[in-house]
């Protein structure tokens, strides 16, 4: 260790109550200032590893120091004692309180009398929001603000403790580029300042962007340290995370494009969609790109019927569409795999099982009663073809990998024997190697003369994937680009509100 080795983790190992082994021999170390990014798939035991140093899980094996001395995390308070702060994944922001209360949760300042002392814990959220060189009413309720607001105040929680070490779990994955950009500023601007970060991210792009270091893991066990992530390629580290080289994340497509299957027109949700109208044909793999906000997923949810239109009519193969309910739409052969696969997309507490039948009973009836022999059958072989990793698929979803359960979602969609696929951030939050499999399945329908949407936040995704791509800005769907006429710098340029140059013409 040197004099700037701010934490090490020597030899972890933790076993779980089951038998099974989340970290196996782990070592990590990490020195001042670093944005040091911790890699690997679902299921590489990443979290595990988060959670020791947080105090959530204490290790069975093994020893952390931190500036030399050995210690042990007892609990997520004495994490915090030792200077360790974590902006987790999953927002753990209190809606109807506001920015300053959220900020200062249990930690609140207090008057001589012992009542909170409002006008000083708005003060002192306003010092520490202009130590980020931000701006957020810390009198505005949570459940106001923007997906990257809220962000940026669980930044702001966290750094109001006083950390040294901030723990980023996949701190983007709700995020425009924009978005991004603004809070990678933020994360450098602390770096300068002496702040060091373990930076957890499924995103290779973006690792090369911020991070300075890395450490992988796979399976539970570390596999390298990588001491300049600048000087190593996104293939190399993608090789060291999946553990065999990945020829193309994004694989060729053989699909022949027919005739027109789903056209939509003049589509209007009040206040969120404002007259848009596409259309996708056999296939064919239709991209929706736009800021946060701009009316993709809105969109996707006025044509599957979870959103109530005020206008617009939905055709398939010429014929016009009723749907006012997602089961409207499931019996004409539309499916919605939702951003929010946990809270939309899921039963957590159902098994593999249930969760894959749960759209489409009728696929396991045998004279109009359920039978469980064939579902057990028709779930195996889901769990076989997409690769799905579970003993028992009796066993509850909520302790599959993220990956593994968005595999869950597509299956339940693929047994509903939808014509019209629609695909809301498919990969969020999964390894690069649970992504190549997915874009794999993509264009497995789009060969077997299926239409399929694809709404994500991730350019190099659209790009790589899709045939067609349709721009969305303030609810518009602005522009329309082949794939091999777009780049992100176009797409980009639709997206924040460019338009169209017209030159004038005189005779």
């Amino acid at each position: 260790m040197n004099d700037q080795t701010v934490l090490q983790m020597n030899h972890i190992m933790k076993i779980y109550g089951n038998g099974v082994v989340a970290n196996e021999d782990v070592s990590l170390e990490l020195r001042k200032s670093e944005i040091h990014a911790l890699l690997g798939e679902n299921g590489a035991g990443k979290s595990t590893l988060i959670k020791i140093l947080t105090g959530v899980y204490q290790a069975d094996e093994g020893e952390i120091k931190i500036k030399g001395e050995t210690v042990k995390i007892r609990d997520i308070y004495h994490s915090r004692k030792l200077h360790i702060g974590t902006v987790f994944q999953e927002n753990s922001l209190l809606p109807h309180l506001s920015v300053a209360e959220n900020i200062f949760l249990t930690r609140e300042p207090k008057t001589k009398t012992g009542l909170i002392n409002y006008k000083e814990m708005y003060e002192k959220s306003l010092e520490w929001e202009k130590k980020l060189g931000v701006s957020i009413d810390p009198k505005e309720k949570v459940r106001n603000l923007s997906v990257a607001e809220q962000q940026i105040v669980e930044i702001v929680k966290v750094l109001s403790q006083d950390p040294e070490i901030i723990i980023l779990d996949e701190p983007t994955s709700s995020l425009s580029d924009n978005e991004i950009e603004n809070l990678f500023e933020i994360i450098k601007r602390l770096q300068d300042n002496g702040m060091t970060f373990i930076y957890v991210s499924h995103r290779m792009e973006e690792i090369k962007e911020i991070g300075t270091s890395g450490t992988v893991l796979r399976d539970g066990k570390f596999i390298v340290t990588i001491n300049d992530i600048k000087k190593i390629s996104i293939e190399e580290i993608i090789t060291y995370i999946v553990g065999r080289p990945l020829n193309q994340i994004y694989p060729p497509r053989h699909a022949e494009i027919g005739n027109v299957l789903l056209e939509v027109k003049n589509l209007s949700v009040p206040g969120l969609v404002h007259h848009v109208s596409f259309q996708v044909r056999r296939g064919e793999v239709l991209g929706f790109s736009g800021l946060v906000g701009a009316g993709r997923t809105e969109t996707a949810k006025a044509v599957f019927g979870d959103l109530k239109k005020s206008e617009g009519t939905i055709f398939k193969e010429g014929d016009k569409l009723s749907i006012k309910s997602p089961k409207d739409a499931i019996r004409c052969g539309i499916s919605l795999l939702t951003e929010n696969r946990k809270e939309e997309g899921l039963f957590l507490e159902k098994s593999v099982s249930w969760n894959v039948v749960s759209a489409s009973l009728d696929t396991i009836k045998s004279h109009g009663f359920l039978n469980f022999r064939k579902e057990r059958n028709l779930v195996k072989d889901y769990v076989k073809a997409l690769g799905i990793k579970v003993a028992n698929v009796e066993r509850p979803v909520k302790y599959l990998s993220g990956g593994n359960q968005q595999k869950v979602v597509f299956a339940k969609w693929l047994n509903a024997g939808s014509q019209i696929y629609i695909f809301d951030e498919p990969t969020r939050g999964i390894d690069v190697g649970a992504k190549s499999e997915i874009y794999g399945i993509i264009n497995q329908l789009a060969e077997q003369g299926k239409a399929v949407i694809v709404i994500s936040s991730e350019l190099p995704e659209i790009l790589g994937i899709c045939d067609r791509i349709a721009i969305f800005h303030e609810g518009k769907l602005v522009k329309e680009l082949d794939r091999q006429d777009a780049d992100q710098e176009k797409i980009m340029y639709y997206a924040i509100g460019g338009r169209d140059k017209v030159e004038n013409i005189s005779e």
